[in-house]
């Protein structure tokens, strides 16, 4: 069977059309809006890429990660801690890469009181980070907790942390980070496999043009 450039031509521009085709009308469609999923345990939950609440303390070659502002006055500790102060401050943390999970590590003793974590402006969580340690402990004294946030989009997100304190009561940022994904795409994003439409189809046209042509030959 022989062909030549313009059958060759005609049956590349069909098969491109019919994968266009296949891919919009069988391939994943928008996924539903996911619910976010909370867990606040007394442990200190390292993620794999974090840095320290005072990120200027400790490097951890993760910094570029995020883009963090504070608004409010703070209270930093070379171990890494960072207190957002009075009533109405907070620590916004943006996200440079997308991630469906973000853990936030407290460090806390009797300076601490309640705080609020949205997302993406959602609110996700408020509760005490209260402690009952003296003041002036070292980090190995502090009481740890994480708080994980999973069941995210995967996309970029923005984390608020705020002071919600009527008192003068601080929330200490130990770390804050997420777990690299189990499996990763190209883009850092999980792989999809295409559906079965989105790959028979194309195949389907190829072999039905190749015989049609193969008839006109005879």
């Amino acid at each position: 069977m022989k062909f030549d450039i313009k059958k060759i031509a005609l049956m590349l521009v069909a098969t491109s059309i019919i994968i266009g085709i296949a891919s919009a009308g069988h391939g994943p469609g928008p996924g539903p809006s996911s619910t976010a999923s909370i867990t606040y345990d007394e442990q200190d939950t390292t993620p794999d890429i974090f840095v320290y609440g005072n990120p200027a303390s400790i490097i951890t070659g993760f910094e570029n990660y995020f883009s963090t502002t504070i608004i409010g006055s703070t209270w930093t500790d070379p171990d890494g801690r960072l207190a957002i102060l009075d009533r109405g401050d907070f620590m916004l943390i943006e996200t440079e890469d997308p991630t469906s999970e973000f853990c936030i590590v407290f460090a806390s003793d009797k300076n601490d009181g309640y705080a609020r974590v949205y997302v993406d402006g959602n609110r996700v969580w408020s509760g005490n980070t209260y402690s009952n340690v003296e003041l002036a402990q070292s980090i190995d004294k502090q009481t740890i907790r994480t708080l994980k946030i999973t069941g995210l989009e995967n996309n970029r997100h923005s984390i608020m942390i705020k002071n919600t304190n009527c008192n003068n009561f601080h929330v200490t940022v130990y770390k804050y980070g997420y777990d690299i994904p189990e499996n990763p795409g190209t883009n850092g994003e999980t792989e999809e496999i295409p559906e079965f439409p989105t790959i028979a189809l194309p195949v389907a046209a190829i072999v039905g043009l190749a015989f049609i042509f193969q008839r006109k030959e005879e």
